[in-house]
């Protein structure tokens, strides 16, 4: 054991020292993943991501799904669904996203479907001249 010119009193208190700012680290780092993982701040990031998806989209103007990273942002909204469906008080506002998602989806669908049908008719039309 090498010998050291500090004193055991010394390392001790420097020891101490050290396990305290430790701790308190642990302790402010565990608070900042709770409150990471409350609904609230889910559903912030899930607003903050859907708004820059539809931000990229509106300046690119191509397609909502070019401009979404879904495999970014689906943990989120998997993570503060699940969270927000085990409120109680969460579950009808839940219902009423799913169903207008559903109908923005099936809407978006419809128009993407009849813009390619105009397109193909529109490339018929120019073959016939």
């Amino acid at each position: 054991m090498p010998q050291d010119d500090t004193p055991i009193e010394l390392r001790k208190q420097l020891l101490i020292t050290q396990g305290a700012m430790y701790r308190s680290g642990i302790a402010t780092s565990k608070e900042k993943v709770v409150h990471g993982l409350r609904a609230d701040s889910l559903a912030r990031g899930v607003l903050k991501q859907i708004g820059l998806a539809a931000l990229s989209a509106w300046r690119s103007r191509s397609s909502v799904a070019a401009a979404t990273s879904m495999p970014a942002i689906l943990p989120i909204i998997a993570g503060g669904v699940a969270k927000a469906w085990r409120e109680r008080n969460w579950k009808p506002v839940l219902r009423g996203l799913l169903v207008a998602g559903a109908m923005a989806g099936a809407t978006a669908a419809f128009v993407s479907y009849s813009r390619r049908k105009q397109a193909m008719d529109e490339d018929d039309t120019e073959d016939d001249f």
